[in-house]
């Protein structure tokens, strides 16, 4: 029988964390990862080594590397739902996670939706889960060393984030809540610069993908006013985060940080970019802001309304002279019961 090398085993054990540690954050089991430690694994499953490469923030050419050490082709579209199962596995706890500029996040981000419970989100326009997936793959993107890596980064990009979706629309079929508080000032800056007029003389396709992106909000709250409340407030946070499970005894807190500008630059990879955590002195603090939040919510407005915040988006729309392309994209959303999205 072939010896294969110990590649995987060597990472592990420079990682500077325990097997449990990296059972947590790859979804590979305990039972598994010390069978492969003891050497009695000489030939790991593709999907048990992407995973913990994945979960290490390695790049996917660096992955297709270590992969061809144990006689494994480059990463394609059919190793990604192996991949996803694993991830679904993953556990938060006992120690706080940093969060990088890679796929890392967006694995992250569907495997909290996973958890389920009421979300809490705190940013300056509505959760990323609305937006379109044309719209969220013009992201930028980081660089890969080959075209094969490149294609097989946005690939499972796009296989991720409609997990993610799909995760967050059944948790809404359970009856979870989302609470989403948008700073007034933050909102109308992001919206001026995606729908206002350059932007319209740049791309109008995009400013239709935007249009799209906020009318998925605007239904959701429409339709289900006591499970998606979206809240404009007149009080500007210095980060953005979000709450996961809220509801429960084990609340996780995933923090995320803001980048203005991408130089693709080596000492650019691999950017922190926040944290998650469920200790409860982390988590009391961000509840914390989250009542502040509340408390900078005029409840005399109209805008605390899921009306008054769909006739406030409009008025934005009109405000930049697309109106008309928001009422558009509205329009199919509100034709069915169910909650469904662009």
């Amino acid at each position: 029988m072939r010896k294969f090398p110990d590649t995987l085993v060597q990472i592990i054990e420079s990682s500077e964390m325990n097997v449990n540690q990296i059972s947590k954050i790859s979804g590979i089991s305990n039972t598994y990862l010390n069978k492969l430690i003891r050497k009695q694994i000489n030939h790991p499953g593709k999907d048990k080594i992407a995973s913990v490469l994945l979960a290490m923030n390695y790049k996917i050419f660096d992955i297709n590397k270590i992969l061809a050490e144990y006689d494994y082709m480059p990463l394609n579209e059919h190793d990604i739902p192996g991949i996803l199962k694993n991830n679904l596995r993953r556990k938060f706890e006992g120690r706080i996670f940093p969060h990088y500029d890679y796929i890392y996040f967006e694995l992250l981000m569907a495997a909290l939706e996973n958890i389920g419970g009421t979300k809490i989100i705190v940013k300056n326009r509505p959760s990323g889960i609305f937006i379109p997936m044309e719209l969220y793959l013009k992201k930028e993107f980081a660089q890969e060393h080959d075209d094969e890596a490149a294609r097989f980064f946005k690939a499972f990009t796009h296989d991720v984030v409609a997990e993610r979706k799909r995760l967050f629309l059944e948790n809404c079929a359970k009856g979870y809540r989302y609470e989403s508080y948008m700073c007034k000032g933050c909102l109308e800056d992001s919206l001026d610069r995606n729908i206002g007029a350059r932007a319209q003389a740049e791309d109008m396709g995009r400013v239709g993908l935007y249009a799209r992106y906020f009318a998925n909000a605007v239904s959701a709250t429409l339709k289900f006013p006591d499970h998606h409340l979206h809240r404009v407030v007149r009080r500007c946070t210095h980060f953005q985060y979000q709450i996961q499970n809220a509801d429960s005894s084990q609340p996780k807190v995933s923090f995320t940080s803001g980048r203005r500008h991408y130089y693709h630059k080596e000492w650019e990879e691999l950017n922190l970019e926040g944290f998650l955590s469920n200790a409860p002195s982390i988590t009391d603090l961000f509840f914390k802001e989250v009542e502040k939040c509340r408390a900078g919510m005029d409840e005399s407005q109209a805008v605390s309304t899921p009306e008054g915040f769909a006739g406030y988006i409009r008025s934005q729309f009109e405000l930049h002279g697309v109106g008309e392309l928001f009422d558009r994209a509205l329009s199919p959303l509100m034709d069915v019961p169910d909650l469904v999205f662009h």
